[in-house]
């Protein structure tokens, strides 16, 4: 039973940070509309549709950056699960999660220094 829940938490992280660099990606493009549940945190962001794009687009790299190590490391964790290495599965999901928060924290930062000047588009 511990297995088939590390593997399902394994897997969720997974998706989720795929899921989350897609939706960032799309948001860039203009595929998504400005929405208070979709993107990155900060009213600023919401002011208008091209400010929207422009600062997701800004903080694509970095996203696809943190979301593909840390999916890549839940699916390390994935593997570890099904070998039943309890602390490496455990490792590799706590580092997932972190890189997933670190980059995505550095990921907004990005969008809203963009709004600024302060880094090029």
């Amino acid at each position: 039973m511990d297995a088939v829940l590390m593997s399902l938490g394994s897997a969720l992280l997974a998706a989720a940070a795929i899921a989350l660099a897609v939706v960032v990606h799309l948001i860039g493009l203009g595929r998504i509309a400005p929405t208070p549940a979709l993107g990155l945190p900060g009213r600023r962001l919401r002011t208008d549709a091209p400010t929207y794009r422009r600062a997701h687009r800004a903080a694509t790299p970095l996203t696809w950056l943190a979301c593909s190590i840390a999916a890549a490391a839940a699916l390390g964790s994935l593997i570890a699960a099904g070998a039943g290495g309890s602390e490496e599965w455990a490792i590799l999901a706590v580092l997932s999660a972190i890189v997933l928060v670190v980059g995505l924290a550095l990921a907004t930062w990005r969008a809203h220094a963009s709004m600024h000047g302060e880094a090029a588009d």
